[in-house]
């Protein structure tokens, strides 16, 4: 019989082990916070404060709930309503704040609004409770006016650099420091499973430990100095869990998500993240399997505090409590929802318009319906987390501080960020890059767009807003037209997201240039508003490049967006394709860069680019999703795979060397590989490791994602990379739904090119 070992908990700790990259950045772990004397402090206040406090400190309300005039209300400044203030901020105590004035406040005026909120809850509150702030800030410090806006999560996951990942939260810690704000509700651990979903653009895509090592990265830049220096931020975590997996590719839709696929692809992330520091985890406002996430007791105490372990505030999303009444359906009313989320785990509920949910908890303990220890475990989890930012001594900082604020060190690691994570799809007879000296027609809807190149979450909610660009950023067209001298270039719009505008006139402009670069894109969007109907690029934008192509002149595709489209039609039309993504303020340069050859692309897919929306697989299915090819049979068509991209120069594997070829379950097993710089330049490559079980008692996935290493070659130079892998790695969750490694072969399969991996197979057994 095979023998097994069980690996419940050790497993899913290994699946976050370190790359090689990762294993050089250092943080200084929470833990090192968590000693007697701030939990004395805790329970000394704790001890203190009344049921009306506590239920204060569980409420996040939002900050137009404070100022005058209509919640929902533009305004160009902040202005407190006295009443409000008082009601919320004293008689209240709030703990918590989230979101905006509904302006970008620059760092000073952000200070403003906190110091003020502060020192009335320092000095008019019986406790004097610092208040803690939290923000989306999720690609940068995007609501500060100023700041260094970086390319989206997707993007970042693009590079395969968690060096990168660790930089952006560390810029994204200390310019939001500047501005006092001190808890990020960033990084999202979520796994996406389905391109329909618009917040794929947030996510680290689809492989469970791409996912880890880059949310682990930015965890750590963001808190390397430790929580209670002032150039970190606590991050959140979200959402847990399952909100990438909606059945219908929806935003919030409800995802179906049996327990062994829950353990082997969704926790990983959000179990690694919480083993490296994070502080926050904010609920998914979904259901799984039906059931609401933000009162599924299950997995909020039995599973995050439970088996996790974790310490920090899980806090709810905007409005989740209102919406398991009138959205899911779960609850009558508001009163019965806040018990029933509270009694599920829920530490702190963000709920914007006003303070009824304090009101709603007095009254359910006063009459039993939720147990003070529930109340008291809430509370002391949100003292904690204002104790490890040392607010009750630093409740705000002095953005004079703050010099290196949108210094042009910040700026040239966003470029470089959006620089390593261009990924080059196609480059038929080397087309690119283009020499500078051609006439070249740039069309497209995304081609003078700073708002596209940025996408949600820039300095608006939806990023749709132009008044808040800055205007020494260059579009793509700009940075082309200043590369090549404005005389070589031609620009007609061609397209808006759904219409055609003046595709007669680019066809006609083309004929006269000698290359044509056309830039699609999509609408900046995020939640509900990022849902979509069908996966196609729209047939206005289509239709242009199919004009475009009777011109018979080379077209080079470049794709801004947060998801695949499908291209399966146009792809074969052009002649180079390049996916920018949604890179954030240098995209434009970016961009332009890496057409032209002064950036030699480095990216790679973090998901799979499907053919049609009619088979949407991730590259981890199993081989009964796609029949039997030996019957002729094959169900994954894409139009890309997971890891694949393309380079300017080229790259060669040899020499693949294993330890052993029989891994016991105590031993290691080191794996090598030649890689050399074959072409005519310097090259960045992703040098990919995965495993394939090739039997195993359940169904096993096509391969799994173990390690990956980015590196850097000179023309003709050879390096040799190195990974070690163990037991842990070759696990799966089993029938019993537990963490196994079984005894038998499995495939390594090694390379940069999804489809040209050197492959050598190893046998494990247990003894």
């Amino acid at each position: 019989m095979t023998k097994i070992i069980q690996l419940f908990v050790v497993a899913i700790l290994a699946l976050g082990c370190s790359s090689n990259q990762q294993s050089k950045i250092q943080t200084t772990p929470c833990s090192s916070l968590e000693t007697p004397e701030t939990e004395a402090k805790i329970e000394a206040l704790l001890a203190q404060m009344t049921l009306k406090e506590k239920a204060g400190q569980m409420l996040n309300i939002g900050l137009p709930a404070l100022l005058a005039g209509n919640y929902w209300a533009p305004r160009d400044s902040a202005v407190f309503d006295t009443a409000r203030f008082q009601k919320l901020i004293v008689d209240f105590a709030v703990g918590s704040i989230h979101n905006t004035p509904s302006f970008p406040a620059t760092k000073k005026e952000w200070y403003r609004i906190i110091k003020t909120i502060q020192d009335s809850a320092m000095t008019k509150n019986r406790l004097k409770i610092p208040v803690i702030y939290g923000i989306d800030n999720i690609h940068g410090a995007n609501y500060v006016n100023g700041s260094v806006m970086f390319p989206h999560q997707i993007a970042i996951a693009a590079t395969w650099n968690s060096q990168l990942a660790n930089k952006v939260g560390e810029i994204t810690s200390y310019e939001s420091r500047a501005a006092s704000l001190v808890w990020n509700f960033n990084p999202n651990a979520d796994v996406a499973m389905n391109p329909l979903w618009g917040r794929i653009a947030e996510s680290f895509g689809e492989d469970p430990y791409l996912i880890s090592e880059m949310t682990n990265a930015y965890i750590k830049g963001s808190q390397q100095k430790g929580l209670q220096d002032a150039a970190s931020t606590a991050v959140c975590i979200k959402h847990f869990i399952g909100y990438g997996a909606g059945k219908n590719g929806k935003d919030r839709a409800n995802a179906l998500l049996p327990e062994n696929s829950l353990r082997q692809y969704f926790l990983p992330p959000f179990e690694n993240a919480i083993r490296n520091g994070a502080m926050g985890v904010m609920i998914s406002s979904n259901a799984v399997n039906g059931i609401p996430c933000h009162i599924n007791k299950y997995y909020i105490t039995d599973i995050l505090k439970g088996e996790m372990g974790f310490k920090g505030v899980i806090i709810s999303d905007f409005s989740d409590i209102d919406f398991l009444v009138g959205a899911h359906l779960s609850a009558k009313d508001k009163r019965e929802a806040t018990k029933m989320a509270i009694n599920a785990g829920l530490d702190l509920i963000m709920n914007p318009l006003d303070a009824d949910i304090v009101e709603f908890i007095v009254d359910l303990v006063e009459k039993g319906e939720i147990p003070m220890s529930r109340i008291d475990d809430a509370v002391s989890r949100i003292l904690r987390l204002k104790f490890y930012l040392n607010l009750f001594e630093v409740p705000y900082t002095n953005p004079e501080n703050y010099t290196e604020f949108a210094s042009q060190s910040h700026v040239d690691a966003n470029y470089k960020t959006a620089s390593e994570a261009i990924t080059l799809l196609k480059n038929k007879n080397n087309i690119l890059p283009l020499s500078s000296a051609p006439k070249v027609l740039i069309t497209g809807y995304s081609a003078n767009s700073m708002n596209i190149l940025n996408g949600a979450w820039s300095r608006s909610f939806l990023g749709r807003d132009t008044t808040y660009n800055d205007p020494k950023k260059l579009t793509i067209l700009d940075a082309i037209k200043k590369q090549m001298g404005a005389n070589n270039v031609e620009f007609v719009e061609g397209t808006n997201y759904l219409e055609d505008i003046n595709t007669d006139i680019a066809v006609a402009k083309a004929k006269k240039a000698d290359y044509i670069i056309v830039c699609v894109g999509e609408i900046p969007a995020t939640e509900k508003p990022s849902d979509i109907n069908e996966l196609e690029l729209p047939k206005a934008q289509q239709d242009l490049i199919k004009k475009l192509a009777n011109t018979k002149k080379p077209i080079v595709l470049v794709m801004v967006q947060g998801r695949p489209r499908i291209i399966k039609d146009i792809e074969p039309l052009v002649d180079a394709i390049v996916m920018a993504y949604l890179p954030g303020d240098e995209g434009g340069r970016a961009v332009s860069d890496v057409l032209f050859g002064n950036i030699n692309p480095s990216g790679k897919l973090p998901y799979t680019y499907p053919k049609y929306s009619g088979n949407l697989l991730n590259y981890y299915h199993k081989k009964t999703d796609i029949r039997d090819v030996d019957w002729g049979y094959n169900g994954f068509y894409s139009q890309f795979e997971f890891g694949f991209g393309l380079s300017y120069t080229s790259f060669e594997y040899s020499n693949l060397v294993m330890s052993t070829e029989s891994l016991k379950s105590a031993e290691e097993l080191q794996i090598s590989v030649d890689v050399k710089n074959t072409g005519t330049r310097e090259g960045k490559e992703i040098v990919q490791l995965y495993i394939q079980d090739l039997i195993a008692t359940v169904s096993p996935d096509s391969k799994k994602l173990v390690r990956f290493d980015k590196i850097s070659l000179q023309q003709g130079e050879t390096k040799t990379v190195s990974f070690t892998i163990s037991a842990n790695d070759l696990a799966y969750i089993g029938m019993d739904n537990k963490w196994i490694t079984e005894d038998g072969e499995f495939e390594i399969q090694l390379g940069g090119n999804p489809k040209e991996m050197l492959k050598k197979v190893f046998y494990y057994q247990e003894k």
